[in-house]
């Protein structure tokens, strides 16, 4: 196992008892952050480039109402930038995000 892959899914572990933050359901939450983490290393394996920050799952299969996107840490105004998010999250059919830097770590999930 990669160590992102085992860094998300620790911090997967912390999302699902942290407090409830914006409404999301917690366990749906852990299992979005538990997929964005496959989704990376699937994208990792294609051979993706990470360095624009591509968004590597619109929506993610199992959690359909999320996306998974990358982005800079610390992030940075591009990376709020409409245009350079998952098109799902932009047009409103996910209403969820999973964020990840280039190496594939968390950033955060909302």
């Amino acid at each position: 196992m990669r160590r992102p892959l085992i860094a998300v899914l620790a911090a997967c572990l912390l999302v699902a008892f942290a407090a409830a933050c914006g409404g999301v359901d917690e366990a749906e939450r852990a299992k979005a952050v538990a997929a964005a983490a496959t989704a990376y290393e699937q994208a990792l394996a294609r051979g993706v480039d990470f360095t624009n920050g591509p968004c590597i799952a619109d929506p993610l299969e199992s959690v359909p109402g999320w996306v998974v996107d990358v982005a800079h840490d610390p992030r940075r105004d591009v990376d709020d930038d409409p245009a350079n998010q998952c098109a799902s999250y932009r047009s409103g059919d996910a209403e969820h995000f999973v964020e990840l830097d280039r190496a594939g770590n968390l950033l955060r999930a909302r």
